[in-house]
């Protein structure tokens, strides 16, 4: 059987991104080669090479898809469709709805990661850090964006947007490690649980965060008394 008719006349480019992010659903991150990638798409050894130069090409292709993917699910589904949509700037005064959005954000991570195997993990490995690849720079920065408005908004600071979301990330983390370790399945009630979990322990992070930023205001409005 020829290459092509093994990809079912398809874009070779496309199915080795495919192949390369089940294989590091399957292994992990270190688990990918280029070999085996080629392998599970059904061509030669050399085929990969007309497309990316290296593996780190490839990683970064696969993460550029995943992150893709984690966009969409997290635009339609983090506030519950179309009908509600996740918050935009457009009003940045909505401090509930802010909260709510990171709340439903989390949710949507856990529940993403579940389904795919793989999460934020593939799309900020760490050996990408120094690969320039503009498309996965372009979607990382969309990513970023879906998160920074609503810590903005609940903060009111750079700074202190940063530390929410270190803080929010870490615990969304956590709870998908947990997950993991009890083998629960995106869909299922344990998994619906620990994401519903992990959404309140979020709200509780920004609920803190704002009663900073109003205890600072206040601080300043009665410095400014005396």
């Amino acid at each position: 059987m020829s290459e092509r008719a093994t990809y079912h006349h398809g874009d070779l480019r496309q199915a080795l991104i495919a192949a390369a992010v089940d294989l590091i659903s399957a292994k992990g991150v270190a688990g990918l080669s280029v070999a085996e990638a080629a392998r599970t798409a059904g061509v030669s050894g050399a085929a990969p090479y007309r497309h990316f130069a290296s593996r780190t090409a490839l990683l970064s292709a696969a993460a550029t898809a995943l992150a893709t993917d984690l966009l969409e699910h997290l635009q339609v589904t983090a506030a519950g469709g179309p009908a509600r949509g996740v918050p935009t700037a457009a009003d940045p005064t909505d401090v509930a709805a802010a909260i709510d959005s990171l709340a439903q954000l989390t949710r949507a991570r856990i529940d993403f990661a579940l389904g795919r195997g793989v999460g934020l993990e593939l799309v900020y490995a760490e050996e990408l850090r120094t690969f320039d690849d503009p498309q996965r720079r372009d979607v990382t920065r969309r990513l970023f964006e879906l998160y920074l408005w609503p810590a903005m908004t609940v903060t009111g600071d750079a700074v202190a947007a940063g530390r929410l979301l270190r803080q929010a990330a870490a615990l969304a983390q956590g709870y998908l490690d947990i997950a993991r370790s009890n083998n629960a399945v995106a869909g299922t009630t344990e998994a619906a649980e620990l994401a519903d979990e992990a959404a309140a322990a979020v709200r509780v992070l920004a609920h803190a965060a704002q009663d900073r930023l109003r205890t600072v205001a206040s601080d300043r409005q009665e410095g400014r008394k005396v």
